[in-house]
């Protein structure tokens, strides 16, 4: 059992995160690809393929039925894993992996069911390719 009140994390991550971050996590994304599909979290790649899409979708008004606190929760982990100087830096072997990878997981389990809905909205409206993210992302068939 978790003792992460979702509430308050909701509460900080509005007050922290603002639309020049989501700017710049977006302005990241496809080094954030490159970085993921070169390394330790390949293996999460469809996780990381459908948040970076919200987030584009998000910002340019595409799709706005996503909480903000979902939103800063991505923001956060695009910057976080993209910064090499984080809890445990990058060019430490492995662990600087790990920390980026308990960013993703942790982030991840936040925001999942809304990541959920945003995959099933897309796959709706016509973009059948997404079926074989969300089914990585959440392993099991659409």
């Amino acid at each position: 059992m978790s003792n992460i009140n979702e509430e308050d994390v909701r509460k900080v991550f509005q007050q922290n995160i603002n639309q020049e971050d989501v700017k710049k996590a977006v302005e990241k994304s496809n080094e954030l690809l490159k970085k993921v599909e070169s390394g330790f979290l390949f293996k999460e790649i469809a996780k990381i393929k459908l948040l970076t899409r919200m987030l584009k979708d998000y910002f340019s008004g595409t799709y706005m039925g996503v909480p903000l606190h979902t939103i800063a929760t991505v923001v956060i982990i695009n910057l976080y894993i993209i910064n090499p100087i984080d809890l445990i830096p990058d060019f430490i072997p492995v662990a600087g992996q790990v920390d980026d990878l308990a960013v993703l997981i942790a982030g991840w389990k936040l925001i999942q069911e809304d990541v959920k809905e945003y995959a099933k909205w897309k796959i709706e409206n016509g973009e059948r390719e997404i079926i074989a993210l969300y089914e990585e992302a959440f392993g099991f068939r659409y």
